[in-house]
């Protein structure tokens, strides 16, 4: 986040039934809708920009892709099919923050059970509150928090966040996804000798900790990124070198590879490889596809 504030967003989507097909964005003839907080970029508003009055960028990290120059928060649109999932009226609050902490940076998981919404903090980056001697930490908030807040002010809101007390086996969370079997299902980048791992944990106090898999073969993972479950039943995770490279994890013993774990039999395979530290993994509806 800019100027080094951990923040949690609410987004709000609402079904949208309408079909919608224009070009938005700056002064350009429209033939559909372009909902608030939002802003349609045509692809051709940047396919040239040496002789327009946008400029180049020279970072990803420090310059934003925003050739409409809207404020924001606002939703960027590249393609009229993600109006789909926008609906008529999305809309972009901050609901919880922290100037001092980056309590909340990966593995968001949704539990409806609980209408709660889980987190890991950031592991061993700045304001992460962890590194070779401390572990990072799974938080959550109250979405019925947010509710309740959301109702009563219409101006900035920032409600509790509370965090796990985890045994010492959940090192530096950083994937997640679920509810699997009704837990949070977590991948663990380890910690200096502690394993990287895959485990259940329970959403529901007293948050008990089910450890499915901590090495290959007798041997550690490098640092465990993201997991999905593939619509077969089975874990597709992916494994690389960011612990090690943040500082808090020893020489990696593998290259970084996707694997495949088949919880019904233990199985765990390489799947994928030759990877320049792979992060994030998603399948397509059908399961035929997955992204790296």
């Amino acid at each position: 986040m800019p100027r080094s504030v951990c923040a949690f967003a609410f987004v709000v989507l609402l079904p949208y039934w309408t079909a919608f097909h224009a070009v938005g964005g700056n002064a350009q003839d429209t033939s559909f809708k372009i909902p608030g907080d939002s802003v349609f970029v045509d692809p051709r508003l940047f396919s040239m920009i040496g002789d327009s009055n946008i400029t180049f960028r020279e970072s990803s990290f420090s310059t934003f892709f925003n050739p409409t120059s809207t404020a924001p928060p606002f939703f960027q649109i590249f393609d009229s099919a993600f109006l789909t999932i926008l609906g008529p009226n999305p809309s972009i609050r901050e609901v919880a923050s922290n100037s001092t902490f980056a309590f909340a940076h990966e593995a968001p998981v949704y539990v409806s059970d609980t209408n709660e919404v889980f987190f890991a903090s950031n592991d061993g980056g700045p304001l992460g509150m962890s590194d070779l001697n401390h572990s990072n930490v799974i938080g959550k908030i109250s979405l019925t928090d947010v509710d309740t807040a959301l109702a009563a002010n219409d101006s900035v809101i920032n409600v509790p966040v509370m965090f796990l007390d985890l045994p010492k086996t959940i090192q530096m969370t950083n994937g997640g996804t679920g509810p699997y079997k009704s837990s949070l299902l977590l991948v663990t980048f380890g910690r200096g000798s502690l394993p990287p791992s895959i485990a259940l944990v329970n959403p529901k106090a007293p948050n008990n900790v089910t450890v499915l898999l901590d090495n290959f073969f007798g041997r550690q993972f490098n640092s465990l990124n993201d997991i999905k479950v593939h619509p077969s039943g089975k874990l597709f995770f992916t494994d690389s070198e960011y612990g090690f490279l943040n500082h808090f994890r020893p020489n990696p013993l593998f290259p970084n590879h996707v694997y495949r774990l088949d919880p019904e039999t233990g199985s765990v395979r390489v799947v994928a490889t030759n990877f320049d530290k792979c992060n994030g993994i998603a399948f397509t509806a059908d399961g035929n596809i997955a992204y790296m």
